[in-house]
């Protein structure tokens, strides 16, 4: 940090009023217009709030040295009191918070053996003019401190759906290649225009694979806009691919009027579903994908016929997981009669 224009405005301020009020307030006490050195110690007092946002500690100390030395030569008390009140309350903005309460002790230990008044006056002169003032630095510290948060998990929250996205697009397409370079290997001399085949479905899924990594990392850059781009008529695409890959998979929508992020969510669940059953169900195994509405709820269910078998809670489950709770829904996962993901999200009413 550095001096910044305000702490010199505040400075500026609290001269011209230390300088200029002091002789006033000299005359409403009955006492002499201050000397050179009153009005010396009143610039070194405000002086120190020049320091306030990069060595808050240092603006207490000449502040309170200042104020001290001023009231020692017997000065009345005036203007220069509100460095003071300017120095605690930017400790407490800017120091710990323990830092502040010692410092505001000492300020009012310093001020005591000056107070012509009682010990009950200086109690409450000491509330209005130092605790007051080091209160509302903590409250507007511990504000700032609560829109700084704020702004942090938006940003992590954001960086996780975009790397959820990432992990989306290019696992599927990963995987879809995977399977086809497996059948093309397998037939290449065999079956030619099967070879051919599956090399042309690995063209088409790389490419589409990179326009969506694409896409994502022009959203993280901020040159494209944060709105879903797949909605649930892809669907029928996305089967289609997987079929090309070897797998078979049947879908049905059922008059389903969702949301933009809510048909996106489902996607992504149906794609990281069928990407599981790509890569760890045996040959042969067909997949059944309905999404439906029911009761107010937005229901994806893919269900397969594999064998079922002990699993563990990996990325893809647990990112489904987490676009289902997202939007206030929940995710299951059963493994009788082959292996069910369902996904209930609330529509909005």
């Amino acid at each position: 940090m550095r001096i910044t224009w305000r702490d010199i405005a505040l400075t500026v301020a609290l001269l011209f009023f230390g300088l200029g009020g002091t002789r006033f307030a000299a005359r409403l006490q009955g006492a002499e217009s201050l000397d050179v050195l009153g009005y010396l110690l009143i610039t070194v007092a405000a002086s120190g709030l020049l320091f306030r946002s990069v060595r808050p500690l240092w603006t207490v100390g000449i502040t309170t040295v200042a104020i001290v030395a001023y009231l020692a030569q017997g000065y009345p008390f005036g203007p220069v009191l509100l460095s003071g009140v300017a120095a605690m309350y930017a400790v407490a903005v800017y120091a710990r918070i323990e830092l502040a309460a010692a410092s505001t002790l000492v300020y009012a230990l310093a001020i005591l053996p000056w107070w012509g008044d009682s010990v009950t006056s200086w109690i409450t002169w000491s509330a209005g003019w130092i605790l007051l003032p080091a209160a509302a630095g903590v409250l507007v510290k511990l504000r700032r401190k609560s829109v700084v948060d704020v702004r942090e998990r938006a940003v992590i929250s954001e960086r996780l759906h975009l790397a959820q996205e990432v992990h989306d697009v290019v696992g599927h397409g990963l995987s879809v290649i995977a399977m086809q370079a497996g059948v093309a290997l397998y037939v290449l001399d065999k079956d030619p225009a099967k070879a051919r085949a599956s090399l042309e479905a690995i063209r088409d899924t790389s490419k589409e694979a990179l326009e969506g990594l694409r896409s994502e990392l022009d959203t993280l850059r901020g040159s494209a806009p944060l709105r879903p781009t797949i909605s649930l008529a892809d669907l029928p695409a996305l089967a289609s691919r997987m079929g090309e890959a070897g797998l078979e998979v049947s879908v049905e929508v059922d008059g389903v009027s969702a949301p933009d992020n809510h048909q996106l969510a489902a996607y992504r669940i149906v794609q990281e579903s069928l990407t599981n059953v790509l890569r760890h169900a045996s040959g042969g195994v067909t997949v059944a994908v309905k999404v439906y509405e029911v009761r107010g709820e937005l229901v994806v269910e893919v269900r397969d016929t594999g064998t079922p078998g002990p699993f563990e809670e990996g990325h893809g489950i647990s990112g489904m997981r987490s676009r289902a709770e997202a939007l206030g829904g929940t995710l299951d996962v059963r493994t009788t009669h082959g292996f069910t993901v369902v996904a209930r999200i609330p529509l909005p009413s």
